[in-house]
Formats: structure tokens, C-alpha cells, sequence
């Protein structure tokens, strides 16, 4: 979990902690895959890469 708790803004918007992974398929589109906890509660979220 990236740091954080209460005081940390994710990429999906979130505050608290967060993992993120970068992938890439083989026609060469990139997505992060993002879980996030905030008070418990888990949020999943995949965004394009830019």
C-alpha cells in the first residue's frame, strides 16, 4: 500500500491507501489497475495510462 491513511489522495479519487499495477497488452494499450481502501472499504478501478 502506497502511504497514506486519511491523508492521501489515490488515482481513482479515493483517500487512504492504494495498489497500483501498470499493464500492457500485446497491441500496446496501457491500463493501471488500481485497489484502494478508504475507512475499509475496497475500491477496484482500471484507468487508461496516459
Amino acid at each position: 500500500m502506497q502511504p497514506g491513511r486519511g491523508d492521501y489522495d489515490s488515482p481513482l479519487g479515493t483517500r487512504g491507501g492504494y495498489v497500483r499495477v501498470d499493464l500492457t497488452c500485446s497491441n500496446g494499450h496501457s491500463f493501471a489497475f488500481i485497489v484502494g481502501n478508504h475507512n475499509g472499504a475496497e475500491f477496484v478501478g482500471v484507468a487508461p495510462r496516459v
